[in-house]
């Protein structure tokens, strides 16, 4: 004789559980991947910065920075000299 069914039901329900838990899993991974792909596409085809721009930018920057750095050392020698005068430095 077989198995009765009230013995196989609840393993029955298990079984169907998973494969359906398996199945929403494997489409939700199906389209991560196509939303992944399709947002490749499109920061593939954004416009990109000019990089004679950046560079152009960054050279800026950098001579901002030097000038303040410049400054601040040359503020911090006249401080140390005790040299102040009422005219402006130009």
């Amino acid at each position: 004789m077989g198995k009765r069914f009230s013995e196989s039901a609840a393993k029955k329900a298990a079984g169907l559980a998973r494969k359906r838990d398996q199945a929403h899993a494997k489409q939700r991974a199906q389209m991560e991947q196509l939303e992944a792909e399709e947002a490749s596409k499109w920061e593939q085809g954004s416009k990109k910065e000019n990089s004679r721009k950046l560079e152009e930018e960054q050279k800026r920057q950098e001579k901002a920075r030097a000038k303040k750095e410049r400054d601040a050392l040359l503020a911090a020698e006249e401080e140390q000299l005790g040299k102040g005068g009422k005219g402006k430095r130009k």
